[in-house]
């Protein structure tokens, strides 16, 4: 029978208990304020994690086996990344204006774009376990023109991996399996928007409530747009890999913020 957990608190001192056991790794203690979070210290570096997605995650997707999941994660947290990045490894994933804040004021000099609204063109690092914040260091003598290309070549090789899911019938999800932190990725990429002409020949809304998943439907129907919400609003509940609770839509090639 797969480990499960009743609350993010229970959730938490199983990781803690996980990560003491790994040797020589460092120590991890209880968050004083929030039992989502925990403190983690290894060498020199503290910093505090939070478990919020991932518990989230392991809750919905109960036929995954939990204890590679929080390896995984455990893996992210301590994984060596080197002081370069392999050009292979640079992808551009969507993220939001607070992220993007949050990572500036702890010092990094993160590459990034905007997109729409508050949605950032976000330059990572894909490593095995994580996305990683790309800041200008690990990629010497490239500036952000030539970090944009090698970006969405990478994410481009991802395209045979999409997949569809339509029971939504008005819509339809879109992720990429093995890959899911690349999803909405998708948006910045023409071919994508080439392939589903047939499904969505005309303008379109999209939806990206989650960091993982994409929703497509039609534009001009308001009931479909009523859909549309509902779902931000759904996944908004559940509470975790958010991203956006905001309803957008490319018109004439441009993603536009739908403000209706």
């Amino acid at each position: 029978m797969k480990r499960r957990f009743t609350d993010v608190a229970q959730f938490r001192e199983f990781v803690i208990a996980t990560f003491m056991g790994q040797q020589h790794m460092g120590a991890a203690v209880a968050h004083p304020c929030d039992s989502a979070k925990l403190k983690i210290t290894i060498g020199e570096r503290e910093w505090t994690a939070d478990l919020t997605n991932i518990f989230g995650y392991i809750n919905s997707y109960p036929d995954e086996d939990a204890d590679q999941l929080i390896e995984r994660f455990l893996r992210s947290l301590t994984f060596a990344r080197s002081s370069t990045v392999e050009d292979g490894r640079i992808v551009a994933v969507i993220r939001t204006r607070d992220y993007i804040d949050f990572l500036l004021a702890k010092g990094l000099d993160v590459l990034f774009e905007p997109l729409c609204a508050d949605l950032m063109i976000t330059y990572m690092a894909d490593q095995p376990d994580s996305m990683s914040p790309l800041t200008s260091k690990a990629v010497p003598g490239k500036d952000l023109q030539a970090v944009r290309k090698i970006a969405l070549d990478n994410v481009r090789q991802w395209l045979p991996k999409v997949v569809s899911d339509d029971q939504l019938q008005s819509g339809i999800l879109y992720f990429v399996q093995d890959n899911t932190m690349l999803s909405t990725s998708l948006v910045l990429i023409d071919e994508f928007w080439d392939s589903i002409k047939a499904r969505f020949p005309g303008d379109v809304l999209i939806a990206l409530p989650r960091r993982d998943q994409l929703f497509i439907f039609g534009d001009g129907n308001p009931a479909v747009k009523m859909l549309a919400r509902h779902l931000i609003d759904v996944t908004t509940q559940e509470n975790f890999n958010l991203l956006s609770e905001d309803l957008f839509a490319r018109r004439g090639d441009k993603i536009v913020l739908v403000t209706d």
